[in-house]
């Protein structure tokens, strides 16, 4: 992924920020995230020029940045960070130095979260919906248990494989999830979910 200008054409940069370019972008399996990588990390590299790297000069930058949303000045004060690391481990920069660096403050989102959150005895209520005489009923529970017992986001639940469910160390669980952004991660199952019971209570 070419560095661009503004104008669309190629940016000039120094090896060191090309280098560094390179190893952020490496680092980043996500398509979506390593564009947005690469758009923070061009704009500034425009915006220093010829001017060392400070901290003065990142908030001035971020101070550039106000027209965005604070989830997108967020994410490119993320690449920023993960530039800062790699300098340090590449032995460019002290750890002093990038402490300096990447001690800046995120952009304060407000706003409410989106969706409804279910009280236990909402979630109570809920489980007992499906009529589990039938196979269907019996499906509909599990799949609501291991939504509200698991905590599951709904791509995760959709390409669940019965091979997924495992005992390690003496627990179920759901073993080795991708879920966003590609992140690997094993979900306990808690009790009442793996003996298909209806109580919210007993949370293994």
């Amino acid at each position: 992924m070419p560095a661009e200008s503004r104008e669309g054409g190629p940016l000039a940069l120094t090896p060191a920020q090309t280098l560094l370019r390179k190893m952020v972008l490496d680092s980043v399996s996500s398509p979506h995230s390593r564009r947005n990588y690469a758009k923070a990390l061009d704009d500034l590299f425009r915006f220093c020029a010829s001017r060392p790297l400070s901290r003065e000069l990142l908030m001035e930058w971020r101070s550039t940045l106000e027209s965005l949303s604070p989830s997108t000045i967020n994410v490119r004060l993320s690449a920023v960070r993960k530039m800062v690391g790699e300098a340090r481990r590449a032995g460019m920069i002290g750890q002093e130095e990038a402490a300096s660096l990447t001690d800046i403050p995120n952009i304060r989102q407000k706003g409410t979260r989106l969706g409804n959150w279910l009280t236990r005895e909402q979630a109570k209520d809920l489980l007992t919906v499906p009529d589990r005489s039938p196979l269907k009923g019996k499906r509909d529970y599990v799949i609501l248990a291991l939504l509200v017992g698991c905590a599951l986001r709904r791509n995760e639940l959709a390409e669940l494989d019965v091979t997924t469910i495992q005992q390690r160390e003496g627990r179920w669980v759901l073993a080795d999830l991708e879920g966003k952004g590609r992140r690997i991660r094993t979900v306990a199952i808690p009790i009442w979910v793996k003996k298909g019971n209806r109580c919210l209570d007993d949370r293994g």
